[in-house]
């Protein structure tokens, strides 16, 4: 586990790098008026592999990974419950923080600036059913690649739920190829998941600070868990030993 530990800090370091790099490029961007197809295609769609749309897909695709690779059937099981813990753990997180907070999105500003609503603040005073109604409203002046994100979220915005879970991925299943000598891979998935961190800001749906903190928390409860597992190992491997003598 401790060469696992180790990667998974190069994986969480390249994916604020990653998040740096995106801020400075999104983070602010202007939401209103017509964008590319192509960005509107690739961060629809890298946002709906890490969100409700294709997440049981991109999970199901992870926890294939240690059959892939051949392992022994107790190593299967001990990573897939550890990934178990990294998934639950990073959803507690996010729906927690984000009642504690109850952030605006970055899209409600724009609602505002446009006349919609009197404030970011104001556009949750309302019922769900209003909320569709003013997002309707705006639907002239925004791109259909990002009136459909925000209509399908009209949540809170920190941290940011479908960062938390691609960074949480990339850094657990990532550490991992890395140190089974599958280094493209690993880098493809870290890859991936910086991409999606990118489109949550470009869609409007969060601030950088958002993508910042919930890959930090990804990276604390991925270490947490790798530290746990560790232990465990430890454990059990010397009340074996005990049992031998």
């Amino acid at each position: 586990m401790n060469n696992y530990k180790k990667w998974g800090l190069i994986c969480s370091a390249s994916l604020f790098t990653f998040a740096i790099i995106s801020s400075a490029f999104f983070s602010g961007v202007r939401l209103t008026g017509g964008v590319s197809e192509t960005l509107g295609r690739v961060f629809t769609y890298a946002s709906w592999s890490a969100g409700k749309q294709g997440f049981l897909i991109t999970t199901a695709l992870f926890c294939l990974i240690p059959f892939v690779l051949k392992w022994p059937r107790k190593k299967v099981l001990t990573m897939l419950m550890c990934f178990g813990v990294v998934l639950g753990a990073s959803f507690v997180t996010k729906t927690v923080v984000k009642r504690l907070t109850q952030e605006p999105r970055p899209y409600t500003q724009t609602l505002a600036e446009l006349g919609k609503v009197p404030s970011a603040e104001a556009f949750y005073q309302g019922t769900p059913a209003s909320r569709d109604e003013i997002l309707s409203t705006a639907s002239h002046d925004i791109s259909p690649w990002r009136m459909m994100h925000w209509k399908g979220e009209t949540n809170y915005s920190f941290p940011s739920g479908h960062t938390i879970f691609a960074a949480a991925a990339a850094i657990f299943w990532g550490a991992i190829l890395m140190v089974e000598g599958y280094r493209v891979l690993g880098w493809l998935v870290v890859g991936w998941s910086g991409i999606v961190a990118a489109s949550r800001m470009w869609l409007g749906m969060h601030w950088s600070i958002d993508v910042f903190a919930s890959i930090g928390f990804a990276a604390i409860i991925c270490s947490a868990v790798y530290a746990s597992a560790n232990r465990l190992n430890r454990m059990l491997k010397r009340r074996m030993d005990e049992t031998t003598l």
